[in-house]
């Protein structure tokens, strides 16, 4: 507590500050420093933790009951009106009858379906509250009621030409071979924004006026094309545990209707080979082949695992490494051109080391090609078994993804290029390295910024997580740890505990861990009758239950125990050393997920800059790029090269320029005439009818 201000002997201005045992003097600078350091927590609602697009559609009285509601309901759910009962106690404002360390949930739920029924509300029971509570995640949008208006009353807010607009998608959605909502609303955003109308239409808006103009069409039936629902896999890859990024990627190649220029100047569809790492589900390497993949592009593929991948054309360019992640930037070195200090990024993702890739058993993989080219970069190859393609489930679900972008595209479609031209009006050519740089930066804006359920369920997070927080927390918390100089050292970070060797193994926390190589240690640890057991020491992760290390006590080498009953353990392990330091600062984490309306605007804006040309002929624009980079540098050395140097670039011709070059000139001394005597008498041959009569000299016989 400040007591008072005064100051010292030099002038300057200090402060009296209170301690309670003792008083100190503190310069009104530094105490000003420390009040600007100490930023306050931002307090947390639960209002603004879920979206409700159709709360912020209700009038305001309306929105005011249903905001009441669910605040009632949290109340009776966590102690407090905003979800935080700790900031509400240190606030004082925390009511009594519902604290949550003197109060239970029966209790509270009690309390309050008493006040609400004194109050006169509807819905006040014990048993309507209770089957409210366990919906509170939903946000407040599950206790308005959807059909509150007719057909009619809803089309009637829109604009005629934003319905006309969403009928005429809609019409055209039903001639299509696979049908995606999401794709669709997409579809109709990017025409809306061409069209300019409808900025203020929502995307729940927009979702609620295709759901009503398409009554009774049946889109939502999937279409009979060689791509159906029950071929798609719905297992993913459990038969190895991942604790870090590229220790499993896999790779596959799939086959798209997208058709493109070949080298032939012919139409041939698209075949994307991707490879996504199993720990963070992001692309690491993406590659667009013409026609079937071979082993040189999957040798590539493995070669832009670790490097960035042009996605922008400029000329010249710099690597820089940024939280792990590569990136090539511009700088400008035209003296004509505009100074700037904004960096144009042409090039991102993250660098990828794998350690183990997941192959199936198609020809392009299983080839000395590949296996060598593997073996050479230290990396481990993993083949599924024969007619189990789903034991790479992960990569198989990004399948999903590429045919969703695939299906906004108007671009020529059809299993036969030739077949079924869709658009064709909108149809461009395009090339290989077009739909790359397409498909890379939805990967890198839209992808890795967007929630995926089996990224949150496999990483144990109560909040929705993206490929890009993944990879964030990792590089922040664990740093580089690819191919650490000794990785056991790595160990001495866990937990340690000392146990006793028995018959069975070791025992820690009721579960078995036991192998051949830990049962020879009984000659070493148990000495015999009357001696007293040695106790191992042995490190553990309290969230990956499914191994344990130690350090063998005479030839001290690590071992590694598995534990002796197969059971699902934890699928993506954390230490709890670096545990402890990820949550330090959780409750300051402000990072989120993109929200469905934002990758709705992205993706119409990805469609739109699509359908304007942006990414066709990016390629040349790349080699322009560089041929002017070279021209200006030529120019700017010539302007400043020396006289030598100029007179051996451009030497100066021999003759004067007034001086006229002499011709060779030759002697006449031919005579045509001489060269034929017309004098001479010229003999003719008289057997020519002998030489006609003679049929096989003519080579008809």
């Amino acid at each position: 507590m400040v007591i008072g201000i005064t100051r010292d002997e030099s002038g300057k201005v200090v402060v009296v500050v209170d301690h309670g045992d003792h008083r100190t003097r503190v310069t009104w600078m530094a105490l000003v420093k420390a009040a600007l350091i100490r930023k306050p927590v931002p307090i947390k609602d639960v209002i603004d933790e879920h979206p409700a697009p159709m709360l912020a559609e209700l009038p305001d009285e309306e929105r005011a009951v249903i905001s009441k509601r669910y605040r009632d309901l949290v109340q009776i759910d966590t102690g407090s009106l905003r979800g935080n009962p700790e900031a509400d106690r240190l606030a004082g404002i925390l009511n009594p009858d519902y604290d949550p360390k003197t109060t239970t949930p029966a209790q509270r739920l009690l309390t309050k379906s008493r006040e609400l029924a004194a109050l006169g509300e509807v819905g006040a029971s014990r048993a309507a509250l209770y089957r409210q509570i366990g919906r509170i995640g939903e946000g407040p949008d599950f206790l308005i009621h959807g059909n509150r208006r007719t057909l009619s009353q809803r089309l009637d807010e829109f604009d005629p030409a934003v319905v006309e607009i969403v009928r005429e998608e809609v019409t055209a959605e039903s001639q299509r071979p696979r049908k995606s909502h999401r794709k669709l609303l997409v579809r109709i955003r990017s025409r809306l924004d061409r069209a300019q109308v409808a900025e203020e239409v929502t995307r729940h808006q927009l979702g609620v006026l295709v759901s009503e103009v398409s009554r009774g069409r049946g889109l939502h039936h999937p279409a009979k094309t060689r791509r159906t629902e029950a071929g798609r896999p719905v297992a993913v890859y459990g038969a190895q545990r991942v604790s870090r990024p590229g220790e499993l990627v896999q790779v596959d190649a799939t086959p798209t209707t997208v058709a493109i220029l070949g080298p032939q100047g012919v139409l041939v569809p698209a075949v994307v080979l991707s490879a996504i790492d199993v720990y963070t589900r992001w692309f690491v390497a993406l590659r667009v082949c013409v026609g079937a993949a071979t082993s040189r592009d999957v040798c590539a593929l493995i070669a832009q695992m670790g490097r960035p991948t042009v996605t922008r054309s400029g000329y010249p360019y710099e690597l820089e490494m940024w939280h792990g992640i590569p990136r090539l930037v511009v700088f400008n070195d035209d003296p004509e051109g505009e100074k700037t200090t904004i960096q144009k990024v042409i090039g991102r993702k993250p660098a990828i080391h794998p350690s183990t890739l997941v192959f199936d058993h198609g020809s392009e993989n299983a080839s000395d090609h590949v296996l060598g080219f593997a073996a050479e970069c230290g990396v481990d190859v993993v083949f599924c078994p024969p007619r189990q393609g789903h034991a790479k489930g992960v990569v198989e679900a990004i399948h999903r993804v590429i045919a969703d972008v695939e299906s906004t595209l108007p671009i020529h479609k059809g299993q036969n290029v030739l077949n079924r031209p869709n658009d064709l009006e909108l149809a461009v050519p395009i090339k290989p390295q077009d739909l790359q740089d397409m498909l890379w930066e939805y990967a890198i804006d839209v992808y890795a910024n967007e929630g995926h359920r089996n990224l949150t369920e496999a990483h144990g997070s109560p909040s929705p997580l993206s490929p890009a927080m993944v990879w964030a927390d990792y590089v922040t918390s664990f740093g580089e740890l690819d191919r650490p100089a000794d990785p056991w050292l790595f160990l001495k970070g866990l937990q340690r505990a000392e146990r006793l060797l028995s018959p069975e193994g070791i025992r820690l926390h009721k579960v078995t861990y036991n192998s051949s190589e830990l049962q020879q240690l009984r000659s070493v640890v148990m000495q015999g009758i009357g001696v007293r057991a040695r106790p191992l020491t042995i490190f553990y992760d309290r969230l990956d239950t499914t191994r344990i290390f130690l350090v063998h006590p005479v030839e001290r080498h690590w071992l590694m125990v598995p534990r002796a009953i197969d059971r699902n353990g934890s699928v993506a392990p954390m230490s709890s050393l670096v545990r402890s330091q990820a949550l330090r600062d959780v409750d300051q984490d402000t990072r989120r997920v993109l929200t469905e309306t934002e990758i709705h605007r992205l993706e119409a804006a990805l469609l739109t800059r699509w359908i304007e040309g942006i990414f066709t002929d990016r390629q040349d624009g790349r080699y322009a790029a560089i041929e002017g980079a070279q021209q200006r540098t030529y120019a700017h050395d010539l302007e400043q090269a020396s006289d030598e140097v100029l007179s051996l670039a451009f030497p100066e011709p021999d003759l004067e320029p007034n001086e006229e070059p002499t011709l060779q000139e030759y002697p006449e001394c031919r005579d045509d005439d001489e060269e034929f005597d017309y004098d001479e008498e010229i003999d003719f041959d008289d057997d020519l009818a002998e030489l006609a009569a003679d049929k096989s000299s003519w080579g008809m016989a």
